[in-house]
Protein backbone atom coordinates (compact mmCIF):
# COMPACT_ATOMS: atom_id res chain seq x y z
CA UNK A 1 0.00 0.00 0.00
CA UNK A 2 2.88 2.37 0.78
CA UNK A 3 4.20 1.94 -2.77
CA UNK A 4 0.84 2.88 -4.28
CA UNK A 5 0.61 6.03 -2.13
CA UNK A 6 4.14 6.98 -3.09
CA UNK A 7 3.36 6.52 -6.78
CA UNK A 8 0.20 8.63 -6.50
CA UNK A 9 2.13 11.38 -4.70
CA UNK A 10 4.88 11.30 -7.34
CA UNK A 11 2.34 11.58 -10.16
CA UNK A 12 0.63 14.50 -8.42
CA UNK A 13 3.95 16.28 -7.88
CA UNK A 14 4.93 15.73 -11.51
CA UNK A 15 1.62 17.22 -12.66
CA UNK A 16 2.00 20.45 -10.67
CA UNK A 17 4.45 22.20 -13.04
CA UNK A 18 2.27 21.37 -16.05
CA UNK A 19 -0.87 22.55 -14.27
CA UNK A 20 0.89 25.75 -13.30
CA UNK A 21 2.04 26.31 -16.85
CA UNK A 22 -1.44 25.66 -18.18
CA UNK A 23 -3.04 28.17 -15.82
CA UNK A 24 -3.48 31.84 -16.66
CA UNK A 25 -0.21 33.66 -16.60
CA UNK A 26 1.65 30.40 -16.25
CA UNK A 27 1.10 30.07 -12.50
CA UNK A 28 -1.72 29.81 -10.07
CA UNK A 29 -5.29 29.17 -10.98
CA UNK A 30 -8.07 30.89 -12.84
CA UNK A 31 -8.94 32.91 -9.76
CA UNK A 32 -6.30 35.47 -10.63
CA UNK A 33 -4.33 37.49 -8.12
CA UNK A 34 -5.03 36.32 -4.63
CA UNK A 35 -8.01 34.32 -5.88
CA UNK A 36 -8.72 30.62 -5.65
CA UNK A 37 -5.73 28.75 -6.94
CA UNK A 38 -3.81 32.00 -7.25
CA UNK A 39 -0.55 32.93 -5.58
CA UNK A 40 -1.11 36.52 -6.64
CA UNK A 41 -1.94 35.12 -10.06
CA UNK A 42 1.61 33.89 -10.61
CA UNK A 43 3.04 37.40 -10.56
CA UNK A 44 5.62 37.34 -7.79
CA UNK A 45 6.12 41.09 -8.11
CA UNK A 46 2.67 41.51 -6.52
CA UNK A 47 3.80 39.84 -3.28
CA UNK A 48 3.62 42.37 -0.47
CA UNK A 49 1.68 44.88 -2.60
CA UNK A 50 -1.63 46.21 -1.34
CA UNK A 51 -4.02 46.38 -4.29
CA UNK A 52 -7.21 48.41 -4.49
CA UNK A 53 -10.47 46.67 -5.28
CA UNK A 54 -10.43 48.34 -8.70
CA UNK A 55 -6.91 47.07 -9.40
CA UNK A 56 -7.91 43.57 -8.33
CA UNK A 57 -10.84 43.69 -10.76
CA UNK A 58 -8.66 45.00 -13.59
CA UNK A 59 -6.00 42.36 -12.95
CA UNK A 60 -8.63 39.66 -12.89
CA UNK A 61 -9.93 40.89 -16.27
CA UNK A 62 -6.42 40.98 -17.75
CA UNK A 63 -5.66 37.46 -16.52
CA UNK A 64 -8.97 36.10 -17.79
CA UNK A 65 -8.37 37.62 -21.24
CA UNK A 66 -4.86 36.16 -21.28
CA UNK A 67 -6.18 32.75 -20.26
CA UNK A 68 -8.62 32.86 -23.18
CA UNK A 69 -5.63 32.97 -25.50
CA UNK A 70 -3.41 30.62 -23.48
CA UNK A 71 -5.99 27.88 -22.93
CA UNK A 72 -5.78 26.37 -26.45
CA UNK A 73 -1.97 26.42 -26.21
CA UNK A 74 -2.09 24.67 -22.84
CA UNK A 75 -4.48 22.08 -24.26
CA UNK A 76 -2.10 21.45 -27.17
CA UNK A 77 0.81 21.12 -24.74
CA UNK A 78 -1.14 18.53 -22.74
CA UNK A 79 -1.96 16.72 -26.01
CA UNK A 80 1.75 16.66 -26.90
CA UNK A 81 2.59 15.16 -23.50
CA UNK A 82 -0.16 12.58 -23.93
CA UNK A 83 1.13 11.70 -27.39
CA UNK A 84 4.61 11.06 -25.94
CA UNK A 85 3.13 9.00 -23.10
CA UNK A 86 1.04 6.99 -25.57
CA UNK A 87 4.05 6.33 -27.79
CA UNK A 88 6.22 5.26 -24.87
CA UNK A 89 3.50 2.94 -23.54
CA UNK A 90 2.81 1.37 -26.93
CA UNK A 91 4.05 -2.03 -28.01
CA UNK A 92 5.50 -0.71 -31.26
CA UNK A 93 8.91 0.73 -31.95
CA UNK A 94 9.52 4.34 -30.93
CA UNK A 95 12.28 6.41 -32.48
CA UNK A 96 14.11 9.47 -31.26
CA UNK A 97 12.90 11.28 -34.39
CA UNK A 98 9.26 10.73 -33.41
CA UNK A 99 9.87 12.09 -29.94
CA UNK A 100 11.99 15.01 -31.16
CA UNK A 101 9.22 16.21 -33.47
CA UNK A 102 6.70 16.26 -30.62
CA UNK A 103 9.23 17.75 -28.20
CA UNK A 104 10.05 20.57 -30.63
CA UNK A 105 6.38 21.42 -30.97
CA UNK A 106 5.95 21.37 -27.16
CA UNK A 107 9.00 23.64 -26.75
CA UNK A 108 7.50 26.16 -29.19
CA UNK A 109 4.21 26.14 -27.28
CA UNK A 110 6.01 26.63 -23.95
CA UNK A 111 7.84 29.60 -25.48
CA UNK A 112 4.53 31.10 -26.62
CA UNK A 113 3.02 30.60 -23.16
CA UNK A 114 6.03 32.21 -21.50
CA UNK A 115 5.91 35.19 -23.86
CA UNK A 116 2.22 35.62 -23.19
CA UNK A 117 2.82 35.39 -19.44
CA UNK A 118 5.41 38.18 -19.65
CA UNK A 119 3.11 40.36 -21.77
CA UNK A 120 0.33 39.83 -19.22
CA UNK A 121 2.71 40.63 -16.35
CA UNK A 122 3.63 43.91 -18.06
CA UNK A 123 -0.06 44.82 -18.37
CA UNK A 124 -0.59 44.07 -14.69
CA UNK A 125 2.54 45.96 -13.63
CA UNK A 126 1.37 49.01 -15.57
CA UNK A 127 -1.59 49.26 -13.16
CA UNK A 128 0.67 49.78 -10.13
CA UNK A 129 1.32 53.18 -8.60
CA UNK A 130 4.87 54.32 -7.76
CA UNK A 131 4.16 53.56 -4.09
CA UNK A 132 3.04 50.04 -4.98
CA UNK A 133 6.15 49.54 -7.12
CA UNK A 134 8.20 50.54 -4.07
CA UNK A 135 6.26 47.99 -1.97
CA UNK A 136 7.03 45.37 -4.61
CA UNK A 137 10.74 46.20 -4.64
CA UNK A 138 10.93 46.06 -0.85
CA UNK A 139 9.11 42.71 -0.66
CA UNK A 140 11.30 41.32 -3.45
CA UNK A 141 14.47 42.35 -1.60
CA UNK A 142 13.20 40.83 1.66
CA UNK A 143 12.30 37.55 -0.05
CA UNK A 144 15.69 37.40 -1.79
CA UNK A 145 17.40 37.89 1.58
CA UNK A 146 15.32 35.10 3.13
CA UNK A 147 16.14 32.75 0.26
CA UNK A 148 19.84 33.50 0.68
CA UNK A 149 19.56 32.73 4.40
CA UNK A 150 17.78 29.44 3.58
CA UNK A 151 20.57 28.47 1.18
CA UNK A 152 23.21 29.29 3.79
CA UNK A 153 21.44 27.17 6.41
CA UNK A 154 21.06 24.27 3.96
CA UNK A 155 24.70 24.50 2.88
CA UNK A 156 25.86 24.51 6.51
CA UNK A 157 23.72 21.46 7.30
CA UNK A 158 24.55 19.57 4.07
CA UNK A 159 28.06 20.54 2.91
CA UNK A 160 28.34 17.44 0.72
CA UNK A 161 25.14 18.28 -1.18
CA UNK A 162 26.47 21.62 -2.40
CA UNK A 163 30.14 20.73 -3.03
CA UNK A 164 29.86 20.00 -6.75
Amino acid sequence: MFGKKTLIAAVCLAAIPLAALAAPGGHGGPGGPGGPGGHRGGFSFLEGVTLTADQQTQIHQIVQASWGTAKPLAQQLRADHKQIDDLMASTGAVTQAQLTTIQTQADQIRQQLESQHLATALQVRALLTPAQLAQSAQAHAQLASLHQQERAVFQAAHPDATAQ
